[in-house]
């Protein structure tokens, strides 16, 4: 009997002991599971799933630096794997291609080289008055830009630039999306935009030297405007025109400014887009980080019934540009996004219009400057603009290149 009562006793704690392991061990699990998850290999990636109705979503491994994201799509993973850019480049081809480019652009009537340390009078007495498109020599650098950017074929992510099991290369981390017949559904089959495609366009940057400026109509002459980061425009018609072809919007933005489209922005997201820019199309970096990709899918399948088209650029085409233009001298880590753009439109219009491309908050004359004219209060960090991520100045001192050969206009004077 004391034997039985003995084991019995036994038996009890070490059940006991076996609940009271297995409960903290749930509880601690889900911490577990994500510090000890690996990026090895494609063939070994530990990912954990939940739906929630028709839409799956996909947690990532810590190593991208983004514990708890998700990437979103419909009714289909994306695979997040490591692997190489999925762009071919020869080296040798595209440097000379950026040498032949820079002996166009630079050295020119009027102009003269970057001076170390500039006043914003400096800069502007660098930009002719007396200007006039040079048809021969924009062309012969849309030709320049395009063999060595390839925009036509790679600009956008389309049918034409992926195929079912390539992988893309985020821009600015590491990893890749495995394109899925699901993304590929969100792709156009072709790029919209083709060479020569426009006969003039404008180009808007968000500088507060358009303030005042009364450009508002011969922005809106043009037969594709191209606007940047949700600039607003209602309320500035007479200095940058109500018209939008295309506008760009970083998914920091969206996530900024409406929650991720989370928590019931989604009404608010559509109907901003609709008020502000009518039918336009929208271009988000879908694929620049990890996190980007789930909320551009979902700006997308909120304004899947508006008029609204969405499009994404290629990584391999972002980083083709980057490498032509660091061969040009642009400093900085990361291309702006007007630069991005004027890239591209180079290559599809004609004639190139740039206005509000101004990186000084100050005008020739000393009047201050907001960094941005729909929004006074934004003081940018100096890194941003002109060191470690954007330099804004580098990138005028080309556009001013481009300027004085007729290649542009860079507007910065009142219309």
């Amino acid at each position: 009997m004391l034997n039985l009562l003995r084991t019995l006793l036994l038996t009890l704690c070490f059940y006991c002991i076996v609940v009271t392991y297995l409960t903290i061990y749930s509880r601690m699990s889900p911490i577990r599971s994500i510090d000890d998850r690996r990026l090895k290999s494609s063939s070994n990636l530990n990912l954990s799933r939940h739906s929630t109705s028709n839409k799956t979503y996909i947690q990532t491994a810590p190593e991208m630096y983004i514990t708890n994201a998700t990437v979103f799509t419909k009714n289909s993973k994306v695979v997040i794997e490591t692997s190489k850019p999925n762009v071919k480049t020869d080296g040798i081809k595209l440097n000379n291609t950026i040498q032949a480019s820079k002996q166009l652009i630079t050295n020119t009537s009027g102009t003269s080289n970057k001076k170390q340390s500039e006043t914003v009078i400096d800069v502007y007495k660098r930009i002719k008055t007396d200007w006039s498109f040079n048809a021969t020599a924009a062309e012969e650098f849309r030709h320049l830009l395009e063999k060595g950017c390839r925009t036509s074929e790679m600009c956008l992510t389309s049918h034409d630039s992926v195929k079912i099991n390539d992988s893309l290369q985020y821009t600015s981390s590491n990893g890749s999306v495995l394109m899925t017949p699901s993304i590929l559904n969100r792709l156009p089959k072709e790029s919209p935009y083709k060479w020569n495609s426009f006969k003039k366009c404008s180009i808007v940057g968000s500088s507060g030297i358009l303030l005042g400026s009364q450009c508002g109509k011969a922005i809106d002459s043009a037969d594709f405007i191209v606007r940047f980061n949700l600039a607003r425009t209602l309320n500035f018609k007479d200095d940058v025109g109500l018209k939008t072809s295309l506008i760009t919007c970083n998914p920091k933005i969206i996530e900024g400014q409406y929650l991720g489209l989370r928590n019931n922005m989604t009404d608010k997201f559509k109907q901003d887009m609709i008020t502000e820019y009518g039918n336009t199309t929208l271009f988000t970096e879908a694929f620049n980080q990890l996190h980007c990709t789930p909320t551009a899918f979902r700006a997308q399948d909120v304004l899947e019934s508006t008029h609204i088209n969405v499009v994404f650029p290629h990584p391999s085409y972002l980083l083709l540009a980057t490498e032509f233009w660091h061969g040009h001298g642009i400093e900085g880590n990361k291309l702006t996004s007007g630069l991005k753009l004027v890239t591209s439109f180079l290559s599809f219009c004609q004639e190139v219009h740039l206005f509000g491309f101004w990186p000084f908050q100050e005008d020739k004359h000393g009047t201050p400057l907001p960094f941005h004219y729909y929004d006074p209060r934004y003081i940018p960090l100096g890194p941003k603009v002109q060191g470690i991520v954007h330099n804004m100045p580098s990138e005028l001192n080309t556009y001013i290149n481009l300027h004085n050969k007729g290649i542009i206009r860079l507007h910065v004077d009142k219309c």
